[in-house]
């Protein structure tokens, strides 16, 4: 492994002999952590709630439980896979000859996205108003999302650098335009 740089508190940079790996941390403070898995916690306490009203009741209100419990558990899935990122997701971006590979990691899994450098648009990143009011909830730390750099592949943006600062988006994006550089040519 070559030399390591980071941008800010949550992107690290490696340099290796034959590709460049960016990572970007998903990581909260203890307290957001905990106001989270509380959320968590609490919503998992209404699902039960709303179970033992629907194998209760019966009629209308049985439907009404159902009805409510459908509406949980899409709510349930999202909370559970924020508190999942929060806790081991990250961002993994590996640079290397003529391609680039990113991921989005829960631990060491995730799905694969892999574009070819010459067909991909150059790597801008998408300036926050601090006075935007969606702006500020889209990097508000119980939402995944808030994705602040972009780039064009085969007529579709792509987005990644979730709820990056304006200044580490800014020299994130000059990063990675300086790898694909590097590695564009050595197909």
């Amino acid at each position: 492994m070559g030399r390591v740089k980071s941008i800010g508190k949550r992107i690290s940079i490696a340099e290796h002999k034959d590709a460049t790996t960016v990572v970007i941390e998903s990581t909260i403070t203890k307290a957001q952590q905990i106001s989270l898995e509380m959320w968590l916690g609490g919503w998992t306490g209404l699902g039960c709630l709303l179970g033992y009203g629907a194998f209760t009741f019966a009629g209308d209100e049985r439907l009404f439980y159902i009805g409510s419990l459908l509406f949980w558990g899409f709510f349930w899935i999202r909370i559970a896979k924020v508190v999942a990122w929060r806790r081991i997701g990250k961002e993994v971006i590996v640079i290397s000859r003529g391609r680039v590979m990113m991921k989005n990691a829960f631990g060491k899994k995730g799905r694969e996205r892999v574009f070819v450098i010459s067909k991909m648009g150059e790597v801008k990143f998408e300036k926050r108003e601090p006075f935007s009011f969606l702006q500020q909830l889209d990097t508000s730390y119980w939402i995944l999302g808030g994705d602040t750099l972009h780039f064009s592949y085969e007529a579709k943006t792509h987005v990644f650098g979730k709820q990056l600062e304006n200044h580490d988006s800014s020299q994130l994006a000059n990063v990675v335009n300086k790898a694909m550089k590097k590695y564009e040519d050595k197909v």
